[in-house]
């Protein structure tokens, strides 16, 4: 029996390499990606010289117009100012803030715990919108969601940067005792533009590639994706998929631990780097194999060398010298990115939007689809940007404002798979990490259909 050897990284077997130049039966048919430039920033749009609130405002300004209010309505209070002189039930418009207390501070003595999540019994929630703020109880609220399947809602179940309408009780001096929370209304339905052919999408999210570690799994995905892993029934598939796209995560976390008292510093940093170039390398060798394959989209994640501030840029060319040598089929997304395949439009991320909600709320137990759900029904794809999720300040808009709804809504790096149909002609999708589950997932661009394919 061959033993797999962990010392040298070329992980892809030489017999790989033959397999990927075979010229299939079977002509794959690729789209173009057309990328949309509103997750890339100019320079001058990174500047920090800008302050947080500026977002928030153009937030507020977007979101604030699809709400359904009537002028005549006498309950309806334009700016949160004036619910100081009110009495009786009124309804208001803005954005929520959630004090924490579990959130970490750069000052506080919370700064340097690791914290699961932040959510605690202390915990309020405040209206605010330019001309002030109005502090919320919000105890079995009833939130009214678009889809007209409304639930019932606590402090623990919200985060900040969500705009909605309120109405209640005014029961203080600034305090509102919330009785219903309105969502802004959806954008309109996207058209589909069903293809001729059968053809499919491939997501791919948390390679977590390690060269240390076992490669089995990655070099049976490659066979998989040339279609040398199964011959029965659902055979043809692999032939059929016009784009995979990697959904951040390429890369294993190096964790190292500080040691002030190491003999030798200098070489102990020789050892992580060392590390961190085999993996790399082999990513680059697996992607190459891949890109042989079938055009390839990569979008960064919190593992990879960019900037963690949201949108991230692309991951720059020089780590993939060799899968760009061989032919063009690669090309580099943002995160989050929205992009056109054929007449399907796609947005999605790598997943950060959905955990730091989870650190925000007690939501645990929900699904992570039902959470991406949430976020269209929002109007906004990361609302705790730039609260708890660290972002670029921006002064003239909210890139993360969902203007349209997408054909296709992912998000990479989630627990478990799950997938439904947001609405008419809207496909959301959760994708697990590949390291852990051994899923990908596949999406018919002709019915939108999609289902995990597990690799072991």
């Amino acid at each position: 029996m061959e033993v797999e050897s962990h010392t040298a990284v070329p992980f892809i077997l030489q017999k790989l390499r033959i397999n990927s130049e075979k010229k299939f039966k079977h002509e794959r048919i690729g789209f173009e990606i057309q990328q949309s430039i509103k997750f890339y920033l100019a320079p001058l749009n990174k500047s920090m010289k800008a302050q947080y609130s500026h977002i928030y405002y153009m937030r507020y300004l977007s979101l604030s117009k699809r709400f359904e209010t009537n002028s005549n309505d006498s309950q309806f209070i334009e700016l949160i100012q004036k619910i100081q002189n009110q009495q009786g039930t009124i309804k208001a418009i803005g954005t929520i803030f959630k004090e924490m207390k579990l959130k970490p501070h750069y000052f506080s003595s919370n700064s340097n715990k690791t914290i699961q999540d932040y959510v605690s019994n202390e915990d309020v929630c405040y209206l605010e919108d330019r001309s002030g703020r109005v502090k919320l109880q919000i105890h079995n609220a009833m939130l009214c969601l678009p889809n007209r399947k409304d639930k019932i809602v606590n402090v623990s179940d919200l985060v900040t940067g969500i705009t909605l309408m309120i109405e209640g009780q005014i029961v203080a001096n600034n305090v509102v005792k919330v009785e219903r929370l309105y969502l802004p209304q959806l954008p309109e339905t996207p058209l589909f533009k069903p293809l001729n052919l059968t053809s499919y999408l491939c997501l791919i999210s948390g390679l977590n590639y390690n060269a240390s570690e076992s490669t089995t799994k990655y070099r049976h995905m490659i066979d998989y994706m040339q279609g040398n892993l199964y011959s029965g029934e659902g055979s043809e598939i692999p032939y059929n998929i016009s784009q995979v796209i990697i959904l951040g995560n390429l890369y294993s976390k190096i964790e190292e631990p500080v040691d002030l008292q190491v003999q030798n510093p200098q070489q102990d940093f020789k050892g992580v780097y060392s590390k961190i170039q085999l993996n790399i390398k082999g990513v680059d060798e697996l992607i190459s194999q891949l890109v042989s394959v079938t055009p390839v989209a990569i979008m960064p994640g919190v593992n990879e060398p960019v900037s963690q501030m949201l949108p991230q840029t692309p991951l720059h060319r020089s780590f993939f010298t060799e899968s760009l040598e061989k032919n063009k089929q690669l090309i580099f997304l943002t995160n989050p990115s929205e992009f056109t395949l054929g007449e399907l439009k796609i947005l999605g991320t790598s997943g950060q939007n959905i955990q730091d909600i989870k650190k925000c709320s007690s939501v645990k137990d929900q699904q992570d689809v039902d959470l991406l759900e949430m976020t269209l029904f929002y109007g906004h794809i990361a609302p705790t940007a730039p609260d708890t999720l660290i972002s670029y300040p921006q002064q003239k808009q909210d890139p993360f404002v969902l203007s349209e709804l997408p054909n296709i809504y992912f998000a990479g790096n989630m627990s478990k798979f799950g997938t439904k149909m947001a609405t008419d002609n809207v496909r959301i999708v959760s994708v697990p990490a590949f390291s852990e589950t051994g899923t990908i997932c596949l999406i018919n661009l002709h019915t939108l259909e999609c289902f995990p394919v597990h690799i072991q």
